[in-house]
């Protein structure tokens, strides 16, 4: 900060990642809901799609398993592990958590795209463009190779996005 604050240059020069090493520990990293790195990640994630919009600061996100852990009750994963992977998971609305949190996908579909109750009320959609985007894809189904494949293309990303900011080795 003193450097920042005097004009001078700034680098991570003694603090580089060494690439194998990062995802490695990535890779057998536990993302619970109550490390603050696992909704830092997400928020990173949603935010690295060019198509996300910024969101009300004000609104309250929480973490969305989106393959929940009701539908892996009654549909079992093969490695439960999956089920709490970073691949399974992403911000969403806490108005809209609440209401999604224990369907299958293509219920969940509703609450991610929004739509107008018995009632004639309009529930909107969440903010999240990469849950809007799967939501809208004709007989989609989230199952355990998306998480897989999630999980992997997040980590590369985010190697990739150190890579680009010269913060590994």
């Amino acid at each position: 900060m003193i450097k920042i604050v005097n004009g001078q240059q700034v680098d991570f020069s003694d603090f580089r990642f060494e690439k194998d090493n990062t995802r490695n520990k990535f890779d057998n990293y536990s993302f619970a809901n109550s490390r603050a790195i696992t909704k830092s990640m997400l928020v990173w994630w949603a935010f690295n799609n060019d198509n996300q919009e910024l969101i009300d600061i004000n609104s309250i996100y929480e973490i969305e398993h989106i393959y929940a852990k009701k539908r892996h009750e009654n549909e079992p994963l093969k490695d439960a592990k999956n089920l709490e992977s970073l691949g399974n998971k992403a911000i969403l609305e806490k108005r809209i958590n609440i209401r999604a949190s224990d369907y299958k996908f293509t219920d969940k579909t509703k609450y991610y795209k929004g739509f107008v109750n018995s009632k004639g009320q309009k529930k909107e959609s969440s903010k999240v463009y990469e849950l809007t985007e799967l939501a809208s894809k004709p007989n989609y189904d989230f199952t355990e190779s998306e998480i897989i494949n999630r999980y992997k293309l997040i980590m590369d990303s985010f190697i990739n996005y150190l890579n680009t900011n010269n913060l590994l080795k």
